[in-house]
């Protein structure tokens, strides 16, 4: 879709004032902090947030670490902390290489996450990730609108896209649900939801409308 059309989770909203460090004073005193020390203290940076980011979520995960939606003005990312350590973090990429501009919710299990974005002017999408040395995008679905679910109530991540028919036009077509459910990691299309129905709370294994 064109950007013309375009059991953990926790919300913290914020802004996270950035602190600059002073310049080291000049000679030697008892008891003082030697430069390379108050380095080490200074809290990792997301690169991106230098000025200052809102912390749209912040999921916590086994072993101290925690997943992170950050927002600055229209650029969103993720942050993947261990501890007050920065493992990795990223902008997840669109299906038109382009960055989504909104981060709004994730759902994860153990090493596994999905997280839902906002792009354009009326465009959503879901991206499954998974945890590890670094952040691993493993799966997308875009749409109008999507949102993350447990559809099935096996605590995988599972996620709910709305699409347009386009019959006769995206803005009157009558928009319908699409159902993903978290497999290892990855989001595997379940089925649709009839024209008109409101978003489900469970996997549908309808036939979806041919966009040929």
């Amino acid at each position: 879709m064109g950007r013309g059309y375009g059991k953990w989770l926790a919300g913290v909203a914020g802004v996270a004032l950035l602190a600059v460090p002073p310049a080291a004073a000049a000679g030697t005193t008892a008891g003082a902090v030697s430069p390379s020390a108050t380095a080490q203290q200074q809290p990792a940076v997301v690169p991106g947030c230098e000025q200052g980011c809102e912390s749209v979520f912040s999921v916590a995960l086994p072993g101290g670490t925690r997943l992170e939606g950050l927002q600055a003005g229209t650029s969103a990312y993720l942050a993947y902390w261990d501890g007050a350590a920065l493992r990795d973090s990223t902008q997840v990429q669109g299906t038109d290489g382009f960055p989504y501009s909104q981060v709004k919710g994730a759902l994860c299990l153990a090493d596994r996450c999905t997280v839902s974005f906002g792009y354009g002017a009326h465009a959503g999408a879901v991206a499954a990730v998974r945890l590890g040395s670094k952040i691993t995008v493993t799966g997308k679905a875009e749409g109008v609108a999507a949102d993350v679910r447990d559809l099935n109530g096996d605590n995988e991540p599972d996620a709910v896209v709305r699409q347009s028919t386009y019959e006769p036009d995206f803005a009157t077509g009558p928009q319908y649900w699409e159902t993903y459910l978290g497999h290892d990691g990855h989001l595997v299309l379940t089925g649709c939801t009839p024209p008109g129905a409101d978003e489900p709370a469970k996997a549908s294994v309808n036939g979806c409308p041919d966009m040929a």
